[in-house]
């Protein structure tokens, strides 16, 4: 059983991370299911990414 405090393995470098929080950012501004979805995971992605301007 892992350890609760591990870290999660990084799945994008940061450039890759910000690019997808984008297209997230821009299906989000859609009022259709897959709007709420991608602001959903939009929100979630960037609560684990350091901003651009950091």
């Amino acid at each position: 059983m892992p350890e609760l405090h591990e870290p999660r393995l990084a799945l994008f470098t940061l450039s890759e991370a910000h690019a997808l929080l984008d297209v997230l950012h821009h299906f989000g501004a859609t009022d259709h299911d897959w709007g709420a979805q991608a602001r959903h995971f939009a929100a979630e992605l960037a609560a684990c990414v350091p901003s651009r301007d950091a």
